[in-house]
């Protein structure tokens, strides 16, 4: 496996929203930019949520015995298993819901047909506790179709909370015991047609979280999150995003939506400066018209720039030096990253950066550079 620092991170839904197609169909060219967030000031310390106050990456500090992990790098007593998509299909989403006996929490960005809606309804009318946050925002007309089928098999559907401009975070977790954490949206449409990842998770540490991130969401209160191992937004991803990206020592690799977060160019930048190979996979400017500056940029100061169609470009992820990955729901986005909801997480399981290294390679070997 290379021992590179490999960073994925796909604009799902144009830059603002990153995260995927505004309506239930494949991504085009007409699509309009939703993401303005690459033109918004830099971060600011106290989010508009009053959530502040972030701890740093931490990896290189372990927890006491029995006590929680708070770094994102903390060690988990179970492996997070990592699914490529559109390879895996709706399975990974469906298989965890199939198991619940007792209650599922969704957060989704955007619902859609397919096996996933289907799993919930049948889940719902067989007694599941289901509850499901979808975004209210740009996405509430498409999703408002969804949320009648949802609620006339039995499911309570919440709006989201307006003060994140996007609910953007793909999460479901089953019975407080099993989770998904997703970079991609829940119609079958842009499943079988995009690159993503999947991560199931069963750390009672990270599932526990998950929990009381969605409980504190529906009742429209403030999460702890002053000790957690995930990447959520607005709370701690901007600072954990770059400080992985500064971590890196061999190298690393960018597949992206867009990439246009300074921050993050900056760090990416100053690594290559000193010595670190470093590549970015883009989505096709066709569908990001950003991306043509963006590639040109990269170009211009040395890093190896291409990008690619088919899959459609909307993985979400980063792999440092080959041991350790960020895969979620955040995009490379000052509203992503500072304002929206969202939900990751890093890795260092070997199986699954195996996985996300031999996925990029894949894609790098069809992409064409700018």
């Amino acid at each position: 496996m290379r021992a590179g620092t490999f960073l994925i991170l796909s604009w799902c839904s144009l830059v603002l929203a990153g995260c995927g197609s505004p309506v239930d169909s494949a991504p085009s060219a007409e699509q309009p930019s939703i993401d303005a967030g690459s033109d918004a000031p830099t971060w600011v310390e106290e989010t508009s949520s009053g959530e502040r106050d972030a701890p740093s990456l931490g990896s290189e500090t372990k927890p006491e015995p029995g006590a929680k992990p708070c770094g994102p790098l903390d060690p988990r007593a179970s492996e997070v298993k990592v699914s490529a998509l559109p390879d895996a299909g709706e399975a990974p989403y469906v298989a965890l819901i199939d198991e619940a006996k007792v209650s599922i929490r969704v957060f989704g960005y955007m619902m859609g047909y397919g096996a996933i809606l289907d799993a919930l309804t049948a889940k719902a009318k067989a007694g599941v506790d289901v509850r499901v946050i979808l975004d209210g925002g740009s996405e509430r007309d498409v999703n408002d179709k969804y949320r009648i089928a949802l609620e006339a098999a039995g499911a309570k559907v919440l709006w989201s909370d307006p003060k994140f401009p996007y609910m953007h975070a793909k999460v479901m977790v089953v019975d407080e015991r099993d989770a998904i954490v997703s970079t991609g949206n829940y119609s079958k449409t842009f499943i079988l047609k995009e690159r993503n990842y999947v991560a199931r998770l069963s750390d009672a540490h990270d599932v526990a979280d998950l929990v009381a991130l969605f409980d504190a969401d529906w009742t429209r209160s403030t999460p702890d999150l002053s000790c957690t191992r995930l990447v959520v937004s607005p709370f701690n991803s901007r600072e954990r995003l770059v400080a992985l990206v500064k971590s890196a020592k061999v190298s690393i690799d960018i597949e992206s939506m867009q990439f246009a977060v300074d921050d993050v160019r900056d760090a990416v930048l100053e690594r290559k400066s000193k010595g670190v190979a470093v590549r970015v996979l883009l989505a096709a400017p066709s569908w990001i018209s950003a991306n043509t500056a963006a590639g040109a940029d990269l170009t211009k100061n040395g890093v190896s720039a291409r990008w690619l169609s088919a899959p459609s470009v909307h993985v979400k992820a980063i792999v440092i030096d080959g041991v350790a990955a960020y895969l979620g729901s955040e995009n490379l986005s000052w509203t992503s990253l500072t304002k929206n909801r969202e939900v990751g997480l890093f890795v260092s399981d070997g199986a699954a950066l195996a996985l996300m290294h031999d996925t990029f390679e894949a894609d790098w070997g069809k992409a064409t550079s700018f």
